[in-house]
C-alpha cells in the first residue's frame, strides 16, 4: 500500500506539473483509496512482488499521467472508447507512438499476466474477484451508473471535470461501465418506422441562412452524369485570426474564390483528429457524436454515396497517400462502395514533406491514373490529402511564411503549411474546371489543427478559453468551423452559409439527381434549426443562424426537438449500420426530397 500510494501520488505531480491537470484534493483522497484495493488484488495473486509493482507504476502512467497528456492535447483524458484507437495513435506519432503508447500498454499486459500464481486460496480468491467483479458489474451497469451520477454527479459535456473530480481509476471505471451500460440491442422495425415518422413530422422550412440545399436552381434540366470530385483537406483552416489579421496567411486566390461562396464553412464533428468520421459524414450523411471512430468499429454495408454513385455507373475511387490500414480504410471503403482505393503504396513518392507526399503531387498522380482509364464512367474522386498533418515539419523548399516563434513553433509552421497547401489547392480547382467545367467540385477541411499543449496556440490569442465545458456557443462553433468550396459545374460557386458534414451527403446527391434511397434526406433538422452533434454535446444553429449549445438531458428551448431528432437519427444510423437494416425496406413509404428537388 505504501509503494502504490507512493506511486500514485507521484503521478499526481507529473500530470499537474507537466500537463497542467490537477485533481482535487478530495478526488486524490478517495480515488487512492480505490486503488490502494486493486493493488491489494493484484498483489494477492502476485508471484514476484518488484513485477507488481511495476505493473503499479505502468497503470499510473498510463491512466493518470497518460490522460493528463491527452488533456493537454485534446481536452479530455483516456476513455473506454480509445481502445479502438490505439494502433491509429501510434501510427500517428511514429517511433515515439511505439515508445510511449504501444510498449507501455505491451508491457502492463505481460507483467499482469505473466506474473499470476494460482496456488494457494489468497491468489485464487483475489482472481477471482478480478474476474468476477467487471461481469457482475457489468450486469448492473445501467443501475449502477445512474446511483453513482445521481451521488456523486457527473459532468457529461466535460470529460476532464470528471477527471479532476474522480481521479483516474474512478474515472476510468465509471466510463466503463457506463460504456456497458449504453449497449442497445438493434432497434426493431416498429421503432425504425416511428422514429422516420417523428423526423417527417417536425420537418420544417430552412431559413436562408440555414442554406436550403434542396432550393438551389438546377442548371442542368435532366440529370447526367457528371464527375464528382471530393477534397477532403487535412486540417486546412485559416490561422490568420491568429497571427497578423493585417496580413493574410492563404493564397489570394482562394479568399477570392472562397468569397464568392460567402465565406461558406463545414462544421466538423471532430477536433485536432478524428478525420475518418469527416470522411464518413460526408459518404454516409449521418452525424457522429462519438470520438470513436466509426471505420474501426465496423458497419454493415450501406447505401452511401459510392455505392449509389457505383449503382448509377459511376467509376467510384478513394484516395489517400498513407497506409491503408490507416484508420481501417482498407477494411471500410469496400463497404461503402468504393471500387478502388489508392494508398501509399500506389504514389510515387517524388515530393516529400518529411513523411508526407505534397498535395501537388498527389493531385497530379491521381489525375493520370483516372485518365490512364478508358471505360468512359463519370468518377467519384474521393481524394484525403495528407500534407499539414500534425506535427506540420517544415523543408528547406517550403520557407516559413511567418516568423516562427519559440513558444509557439507549431503555429508557425502550421500556418507555413496552410499558406502552401491553398496553393495547391487552388491549382488543382483552376485545372479542374479547366478541363472538366461541368464536374462538380466540393472541398473543405476536415477539422481544426492542434496547436501545443493546453490549446496554448488558440488561447495565447484569445481564440480558445478554458475547456470543453468552459466554452460558450460561439467558441464551441469555432471549434468546428472549416472553409467549405463547393462549385456545381457551370453554376459555379454555391454559397452555403454553414453545413454540417453529413448534409453534404445530400448536396452531392441533389446536384447530381441520383435516385435510389435517399436515407438521408428523410432525417431533415426540426423547423430551421442547423445542428451540429459533437462528443459530449449539442451545436445548434437557430432560426437566425444563432449558435446554441445543449448539454446532455438538456430540455429547454430549443433543445427539446434538437435532442428528440438526434435520439431518432441515432436510431436510424443504429439499424443501417449495425443492426438489421429495416430502414431499407421502410423507404418505398416515403416521398424522396432529392428527386423532389429535381423534378
Amino acid at each position: 500500500m505504501l509503494a502504490a500510494s507512493l506511486v500514485y501520488l507521484l503521478g499526481v505531480l507529473v500530470a499537474a506539473l507537466a500537463f497542467g491537470v490537477a485533481l482535487k484534493p478530495w478526488a486524490v483522497a478517495l480515488d487512492l483509496a480505490v486503488f490502494n484495493l486493486l493493488a491489494l488484488l493484484l498483489f494477492a495473486c502476485a508471484r514476484r512482488a518488484w513485477v507488481c509493482f511495476g505493473l503499479l507504476a505502468l497503470l499510473i502512467g498510463v491512466f493518470l499521467v497518460g490522460s493528463a497528456a491527452k488533456i493537454a492535447l485534446l481536452g479530455r483524458p483516456i476513455m473506454p472508447e480509445d481502445a479502438y484507437s490505439v494502433v491509429a495513435l501510434v501510427r500517428i506519432m511514429g517511433p515515439m507512438g511505439w515508445l510511449i503508447v504501444a510498449l507501455p500498454l505491451a508491457l502492463t499486459a505481460f507483467l499482469l499476466l505473466g506474473n499470476l500464481r494460482f496456488r494457494d486460496r489468497r491468489a485464487l480468491a483475489a482472481l477471482a474477484i478480478l474476474c468476477l467483479a467487471p461481469l457482475a458489474a457489468g450486469a448492473v451497469a445501467p443501475q449502477a451508473v445512474r446511483l453513482a451520477d445521481n451521488l456523486l454527479g457527473n459532468a457529461a459535456w466535460d470529460q476532464r471535470v470528471n477527471f479532476t473530480d474522480r481521479g483516474p481509476t474512478l474515472h476510468i471505471l465509471r466510463e466503463t461501465l457506463r460504456a456497458y451500460a449504453l449497449i442497445q440491442p438493434p432497434p426493431s422495425e416498429d421503432e425504425v418506422s416511428a422514429a422516420l415518422d417523428r423526423l417527417q413530422s417536425t420537418a420544417g422550412s430552412r431559413a436562408v441562412d440555414a442554406a436550403p440545399i434542396e432550393a438551389i436552381p438546377v442548371a442542368f434540366p435532366a440529370p447526367r452524369p457528371r464527375n464528382v470530385h471530393v477534397l477532403l483537406l487535412e486540417s486546412f483552416w485559416d490561422p490568420t485570426p491568429l497571427l497578423d489579421p493585417e496580413k493574410p496567411i492563404l493564397d489570394p486566390r482562394f479568399y477570392a474564390l472562397w468569397d464568392e461562396t460567402g465565406r461558406s464553412t463545414a462544421l466538423s464533428p471532430t477536433f485536432s483528429g478524428g478525420t475518418a468520421n469527416a470522411e464518413f459524414e460526408v459518404l454516409c450523411g449521418f452525424p457522429i457524436d462519438s470520438w470513436a471512430v466509426k471505420y474501426e468499429l465496423g458497419f454493415n454495408e450501406a447505401p452511401c454515396l459510392p455505392a449509389q454513385l457505383r449503382d448509377a455507373g459511376y467509376r467510384t475511387i478513394a484516395s489517400h497517400p498513407n497506409d491503408a490500414g490507416f484508420w481501417n480504410r482498407a477494411g471500410a471503403y469496400p463497404r461503402l462502395g468504393f471500387d478502388d482505393f489508392w494508398s501509399k503504396p500506389d504514389f510515387a513518392s517524388d515530393e516529400m514533406i518529411a513523411w508526407m507526399l505534397s498535395d501537388r503531387s498527389l493531385y497530379r498522380q491521381i489525375a493520370e491514373k483516372i485518365a490512364a482509364d478508358d471505360s468512359g464512367k463519370p468518377v467519384l474522386n474521393f481524394v484525403v490529402t495528407l500534407y499539414g498533418h500534425w506535427t506540420y515539419e517544415m523543408v528547406p523548399e517550403r520557407p516559413a511564411v511567418v516568423p516562427i516563434d519559440p513558444e509557439q513553433t507549431e503555429l508557425g509552421q502550421f500556418a507555413t503549411a496552410m499558406h502552401y497547401k491553398s496553393i495547391e489547392l487552388m491549382d488543382e480547382i483552376e485545372r479542374l474546371r479547366r478541363a472538366d467545367p461541368d464536374a462538380l467540385i466540393v472541398a473543405f477541411g476536415d477539422h481544426l489543427p492542434n496547436l501545443g499543449y493546453n490549446w496554448g496556440g488558440y488561447k495565447n490569442n484569445g481564440f480558445f478559453k478554458g475547456g470543453w465545458g468552459d466554452f460558450p456557443a460561439d467558441m464551441y462553433l469555432r471549434s468546428r468551423e472549416t472553409p467549405l468550396i463547393v462549385i456545381d459545374g457551370q453554376n459555379g460557386p454555391l454559397q452555403l452559409g454553414r453545413q454540417p458534414l453529413y448534409r453534404l451527403n445530400e448536396l452531392v446527391r441533389t446536384r447530381l439527381g441520383i435516385p435510389g434511397p435517399a436515407i438521408a434526406s428523410l432525417m431533415p433538422p426540426p423547423g430551421a434549426l442547423t445542428l451540429r452533434p459533437v462528443p459530449d454535446t449539442l451545436l445548434g444553429l437557430d432560426e437566425n443562424g444563432a449558435p446554441f449549445l445543449c448539454k446532455p438531458g438538456e430540455r429547454q428551448g430549443n433543445c427539446v426537438a434538437a435532442a428528440d431528432w438526434l435520439s431518432d437519427v441515432k436510431l436510424i444510423a443504429h439499424d443501417l449500420f449495425d443492426g438489421d437494416a429495416h430502414v431499407l425496406g421502410l423507404l418505398p413509404r416515403y416521398r424522396h426530397p432529392v428527386t423532389a428537388a429535381i423534378q
